[in-house]
C-alpha cells in the first residue's frame, strides 16, 4: 500500500505556490509554478493506494484551489486530529514542537517562526531554494513524525478510519 503525504504553501489570500509531496523519505516532489496544474497534481495522487496525510487545512486549501474533490475519491488524515488523540494533554501541536520532541532536526528553522518571511521570499528567486528545501522537510519530517507517534502511541487502522475526513 502507497500512502501520499502533503504538504502545502500559499499566500494570505489563499493563491497556493507550492505542494510538497512524498510517498516515502526516499520517493518526494513538488509541484510549483507552471508544474501547479490539477494534470500535474493528478500525476501525484496516482500511485497513492492508501491513505492522504496532511497536517491542518491542506485537503481543503487544495480542494478550494483547483475547485475538485479528493475526499470524494481518497481516505484523507489531517495528522494533527490523530496527534491530538494519541497524545491528549500536549501545550501545542505545532509540527516544530514535535518534531523537538521526537529529536527530528532540521537545517531550515527561519520560516518556522516568520510565516511572512516565507511568502516574501518565495518572490526573490535567490532564495526561493531555502523554501523549497524548507517545505520539502516539513513533508519528509510528517512520515518521520507519523512513524514515530503511530509507533509509540500504537495506532491501528481502526483509529485512522475513525478520524478521516468526510
Amino acid at each position: 500500500m502507497t500512502n501520499l503525504y502533503l504538504d502545502l504553501e500559499w499566500f494570505t489570500n489563499q493563491k497556493l505556490f507550492l505542494i510538497g509531496y512524498a510517498y516515502s523519505i526516499k520517493d518526494f516532489g513538488q509541484l510549483y509554478e507552471n508544474t501547479l496544474t490539477v494534470d500535474h497534481l493528478e500525476q501525484v495522487f496516482k500511485p497513492a493506494d492508501g491513505y492522504v496525510f496532511f497536517y491542518g487545512p491542506d485537503i481543503a486549501m487544495l480542494e478550494k484551489f483547483f475547485n475538485i474533490n479528493i475526499r470524494e475519491h481518497c481516505p484523507c488524515v489531517n495528522l494533527i486530529r490523530v496527534f491530538k488523540k494519541a497524545l491528549p494533554g500536549r501545550r501545542s501541536y505545532k509540527l516544530s514542537e514535535l518534531e523537538k520532541t521526537y529529536g527530528i532536526k532540521r537545517s531550515t528553522k527561519e520560516y518556522k517562526t516568520d510565516i511572512f518571511k516565507l511568502w516574501h521570499d518565495w518572490n526573490d528567486l535567490s532564495l526561493r531554494k531555502m523554501i523549497l528545501k524548507y517545505n520539502m522537510e516539513d513533508v519528509l519530517n510528517l512520515i518521520r513524525l507519523k512513524k514515530y507517534i503511530f509507533n509509540d502511541c500504537s495506532v491501528t487502522k481502526n483509529d485512522l478510519n475513525e478520524l478521516l475526513l468526510s
